[in-house]
């Protein structure tokens, strides 16, 4: 049997980690959003297990992990990707979330969406590629991660449809970022208090401005990033780096087409799901 299924990008804005040696109990609290496009996944009985990321076979290390922990047979998996991986887009995860969900279809495994959830999170931590896009992922819109680990406590900032506007410079390591003490302190003291002061006003203007305040006070911002950011505020756009990776996402385009490539899409109100 073929499974398909699809999971969105996920974009943070701001978050903070908690370790734990159970990766099941490790993760991140924070907010970012889910977008209309994503990582498409076919997965069916192979031979032998083989992964292809448009249409180049591929480590894919997280996702690998996803077939280790769920196939008890040789399985062959298709990726179909919306945005590039390490941009912050959550492209490992939504990659592990899709293939999981795929495979529980192909293979007739008859696990939860919840069980399916928790192992590709399980499979992003143990990589160390993302601490909290499958959560978010798993509910879809403006998320508020709450709690980390598993299971998921989440909340989601009501918000009408929008358009979100990105442009990527390059991409960011999210294993090295996290492997340095100095800057996971900067970025725990910076995201506990943002999350903090958007609980106490839930709003999607409120989630911008505290992501562009969380990306300068960590540091994490690019020279780039910060002129892209700069240019869509003179237009009176709100804009912010992605977590972790050297993308930019606006409000509105104005000011980012002479920095790249603009990237648009639409935030959207669904998680992962089988097509």
């Amino acid at each position: 049997m073929i499974g398909k299924a699809f999971a969105p990008a996920h974009i943070t804005g701001f978050f903070y980690v908690h370790e734990d040696d159970d990766p099941l109990r490790m993760g991140s609290c924070g907010c970012g959003f889910t977008l209309e496009e994503g990582v498409c996944t076919t997965a069916w009985p192979a031979g032998t297990t083989e992964v292809y990321l448009d249409g180049k076979p591929s480590d894919a290390s997280t996702t690998r992990t996803v077939i280790d922990l769920l196939a008890d047979r040789p399985i062959h998996v298709e990726s179909e990707l919306d945005f590039p991986a390490g941009g912050g887009f959550g492209v490992s995860g939504a990659g592990a979330f899709s293939t999981a969900l795929a495979l529980n279809q192909a293979l007739g495994l008859g696990k939860t969406y919840n069980d399916l959830s928790y192992i590709a999170h399980r499979a992003e931590v143990e990589n160390r590629t993302g601490l909290g896009d499958v959560a978010g992922m798993s509910l879809g819109g403006v998320v508020v991660r709450l709690k980390p680990g598993t299971p998921f406590t989440l909340d989601r900032i009501p918000t009408a449809p929008r358009e979100i506007y990105c442009v990527h410079f390059g991409p960011i390591s999210t294993k090295s970022v996290l492997s340095d003490p100095k800057e996971k302190a900067l970025i725990n003291e910076a995201g506990k208090r943002c999350l903090k002061e958007l609980l106490k006003k839930p709003t999607f203007e409120n989630f911008m401005r505290l992501s562009r305040e969380f990306s300068v006070k960590t540091g994490l911002i690019s020279e780039k990033a910060m002129d892209a950011v700069e240019a869509v505020e003179a237009f009176g756009g709100m804009a912010s780096m992605a977590m972790l990776g050297d993308t930019v996402f606006s409000t509105i385009p104005d000011g980012l087409s002479r920095f790249g490539k603009v990237i648009k899409s639409k935030i959207s109100m669904a998680g992962a799901r089988l097509l």
